[in-house]
């Protein structure tokens, strides 16, 4: 049951931050919180940084819902299993990052939403 619990609080956090990342691409002004808070729009090449972003966080999401064994796609363990340890040691890194971020905002909302993922990726990996 928790596995269950953290896959779906993961896929709705990526989700979210799916859509915050195509809110950056089109331009809307939400740059202060992301990547170090530096531009309040993004240029260009921080745009396709963000596509990739959203494409990231559907595979992963995929992942974790593979690995928490709702859905197949993928249909091989082992990849799953590596691609959602990747994913939460990862997100602890990014967490650190948004904790010593100069932006306040990317401080006070990213990292929370990141060490909670990293969190739910952990338990969705280690539990299974």
């Amino acid at each position: 049951m928790i596995v269950l619990i953290a896959a779906i609080i993961a896929v709705v956090l990526f989700a979210g931050m799916s859509v915050f990342q195509l809110l950056l691409v089109l331009g809307l002004p939400f740059g202060r919180l992301a990547y170090g808070g530096k531009y309040e729009k993004l240029p260009s090449k921080m745009k396709i940084i963000s596509l990739i972003g959203i494409v990231i966080f559907i595979f992963t999401s995929l992942s974790v819902l593979e690995r928490a064994e709702i859905i197949i796609i993928f249909n091989n363990l082992m990849f799953v299993m590596v691609v959602v340890w990747i994913i939460a040691v990862y997100l602890t890194f990014i967490t650190i990052m948004n904790a010593i971020s100069k932006s306040k905002w990317e401080k006070l909302i990213m990292t929370p939403i990141s060490l909670t993922l990293a969190i739910c990726c952990f338990i969705v990996v280690i539990v299974t």
